[in-house]
Parts: C-alpha cells; sequence; structure tokens
C-alpha cells in the first residue's frame, strides 16, 4: 500500500531492508503512482528498484450520510472479490515480466495480501505475507473484518513464510494458525545515532522536553490524554510535550491533545535523530481503548528502534498485555505505566527527572537492545536468508 518514499513507518522500513541489493533483483508494486513526485512524499529516498503502478478496482466512495456510510462499506467488501481478481492478474503480469522469483505481500490493504497470493499461484512462485500490523483485526467494520479472518486462515496457511515484527504477533500466529513465523524487528539507522554526541541534551532555557515522534492517530488519543492530564499535575510551567508529526494540529485538538504541548513542522527522516537524541525523556504510548486492541497489543512502533538507538529516557505508556510494554519491562529499557493512570505518569517523569542514576542505567540498556535487535544490517540478513537471496 506505502512505498518509500512515503512518510508511513512501513515505507520506512521497506527502504532499509531492500536499499543493499541490486536494482534489477527486486521491483516494487503499489496502487499509489510513485511515479508522481511529492515534497509530503520525500521523506527516506525512493529505491533504486523499478516502481510499478496498479490500476484499481471500482469502489463506492460517496454515501457517507444519513447512516449509508455502513452500507457503502458493505457494497465495497462485495465488490471485494472481484478486486482480489483484478489486481492479481496485474500483479502476475508484472511478476512474468520481471521474471520474479517470489513475491512478498505487506499488510495495509485488504486486497494486497490475498491479490500477491493469487498472482502467485498463477505464476508459480513462493508467497510471503509480511504482517506489519495484525490483518484480520485492523479493520472495525464488521463485514470487512469477518473476510479478513476468513482470508487470513487461507493465505497463511499457503505461505512459503510469514514475516512478523516481533515476537509477541509470532506466537499469536503460531497458535492461532500453527505457522512459524519470522522475526525481523523493524530496523533502525542505528550509524545515526552513533554518529552524535551522547552528552546530555542541551537546555533550552529551563525548559524539559518530552519528545514523541511520529504518527498520532486512535492507536494514541488516550495515552496523550493521560500524559498530558500528568503534566498539567505536576504543575510545571518548564515541562512540555514536543510532538514532531505529519498530523493535523486540529485533528490532534479535537482529540484532546491540547494544553502543555509545542506542535512542531514536518522534519525529514534525516533531521529525527538528533530530535530524539535533545529530549529529556521520549514518550512511547499506545492507546488503552481503541477500535483495534488485537493490534495494539502485537504492534511494534517503527520508533522503538530510534528511541533505543536515542540513548535517551524512554516512558512506555501501554496497556499491560501489548508486546511494548513487555520489551520494555522484560529488557530494562524504559520505564512502563501499564495502567492507564495519569499519577502512575507523574511518578515516573519524577523518577527519571531527579535520579542520575537511572537515567543512566536505561541509556545504557537501551543502547544494548538497539543494537543487538534493530540493527539494519541484522534484519537484511534475516531477510535474506529467509528469500535464499544469500
Amino acid at each position: 500500500r506505502v512505498l518509500p518514499p512515503s512518510t508511513s513507518g512501513q515505507a520506512v522500513m521497506i527502504h532499509r531492508l531492500l536499499r543493499g541489493l541490486q536494482p534489477d533483483n527486486y521491483c516494487l508494486i503499489s496502487v499509489q503512482n510513485y511515479a508522481v513526485p511529492s515534497d509530503r512524499n520525500e521523506y527516506s529516498g525512493r529505491l533504486s528498484g523499478r516502481y510499478y503502478h496498479l490500476f484499481p478496482q471500482f469502489q463506492l466512495t460517496r454515501g457517507h450520510r444519513f447512516g449509508l456510510n455502513q452500507w457503502r462499506s458493505r457494497i465495497n467488501v462485495l465488490l471485494s472479490m472481484p478486486g482480489i481478481v483484478w489486481r492479481g492478474s496485474q500483479i502476475a503480469r508484472i511478476l512474468r515480466r520481471e521474471n520474479c522469483d517470489a513475491v512478498v505481500a505487506c499488510t495495509g490493504d485488504l486486497l494486497d495480501l490475498p491479490a500477491a497470493y493469487l498472482a502467485s499461484r498463477l505464476v508459480g512462485i513462493p508467497f510471503y505475507p509480511y504482517i506489519f500490523d495484525y490483518y484480520s483485526y485492523q479493520w472495525t467494520e464488521p463485514t470487512t473484518r469477518y473476510l479478513a479472518q476468513r482470508l487470513e486462515r487461507i493465505l497463511l496457511s499457503k505461505a512459503a513464510g510469514v514475516i512478523v515484527p516481533n515476537e509477541f504477533l509470532r506466537d499469536e500466529l503460531s497458535v492461532r494458525y500453527g505457522v512459524e513465523a519470522t522475526v525481523i524487528h523493524n530496523p533502525c539507522e542505528i550509524a545515526e545515532y552513533e554518529a552524535i554526541s551522547n552528552d546530555p541534551p542541551t537546555k533550552d532555557g529551563d525548559e524539559i522536553r518530552i519528545v514523541y515522534t511520529g504518527a498520532i492517530y486512535a492507536a494514541h488519543y488516550d495515552a496523550f490524554r493521560n500524559l498530558l492530564t500528568a503534566i498539567e499535575l505536576l504543575g510545571r510551567s518548564d515541562l512540555k510535550l514536543h510532538l514532531y508529526t505529519d498530523f493535523s494540529r486540529r485533528d490532534l485538538e479535537e482529540n484532546g491533545i491540547r494544553g502543555p504541548v509545542v506542535f512542531h513542522e514536518y522534519q525529514v527522516a534525516s533531521a529525527i535523530p538528533a530530535i530524539q537524541r535533545q529530549a529529556n525523556l521520549l514518550f512511547l504510548p499506545l492507546a488503552f481503548n481503541s477500535p483495534y486492541p488485537e493490534v495494539i497489543k502485537t504492534s511494534a512502533p517503527g520508533k522503538m528502534g530510534e528511541y533505543l538507538a536515542a540513548r535517551r529516557p524512554i516512558l512506555v505508556h501501554a496497556p499491560s498485555n501489548s508486546f511494548v510494554a513487555w520489551y520494555f519491562r522484560h529488557h530494562e529499557c524504559g520505564l512502563v505505566v501499564d495502567r492507564t493512570d495519569p499519577e502512575q505518569l507523574v511518578w515516573a517523569i519524577e523518577q527519571v527527572l531527579t535520579d542520575a542514576s537511572l537515567r543512566q542505567r536505561l541509556s545504557i540498556r537501551a543502547w544494548e537492545r538497539a543494537q543487538s535487535d534493530y540493527s539494519i544490517a541484522v534484519a537484511q540478513a534475516t531477510f535474506a536468508q529467509l528469500m535464499k537471496l544469500t
């Protein structure tokens, strides 16, 4: 659904995995047309492989008023079956033209996985689903979710291999479908963080910066509201939440993200390491109440490796049953508040601000995990082995 140089975290991960390959060894396929340049898309840089643009199938785009939205979604689900055939036939033509040995399909679009599987059968090559997010639970509309759940069982059982970004999703798919997935943690540009001094952040006056970089939507809202309540409970005018996101300030404020907040303009990828390194505290939230709790449980935010490599204290505010909460608690590389309780966040913030030995310990542990789990070289090697590129 998204490819480099999109700002999407998924696109960034694809760029980091594939950029070391020779351009003739792979091609990239999406319904989105990446031949059209966009300043907002130039985030990670383009890959050198050939890009292909699929023609989208017909879908209803009108019908949002008078309660018609649900019916529009159901009709589009019915249209998705011929849409899979239409998209799969287009993919198959590209696979034959490129003489491909395998096809990897990423989550994010309802039709991409089944269409890629159909194409793999038409051409006679292996199919590898890359499950960045839990496919069957990404969809909140009941009919769409029902179809995705039925498709998921078939697609994973027929796959030559399955790729997931964390151990929680691996174990979930093993229990549910009996598949043995390969974990590739979302890789990070560790070298960019090594080049930055590990000195404490410089003071901007007397301000204390809690920093978040990345997307903000329904998977985060209530965790942000809890943090802002905690900041207000602390009663410190020098403490601010700094947001670096491409999402609309108006939308964020309408969802309760307002108060002691500094909204920053869109930043290119190369600027992010320095921004994260200058934080007094990095905030890593996941919602406690969201439309897709199963996705939250198995989510692996792309920024995890970046936060660890930044060697700044990390405050995780996520449900106790989530991979993110488990990872930071298990490896002792961040402070975890796994209850929707602003008072607990107050305690955690005070601990970081007052305890220098805690900050140093968290920094050391975070750097160790970044090197062992989030190295691009490790991710590329695992991917190459699975795809038989070595």
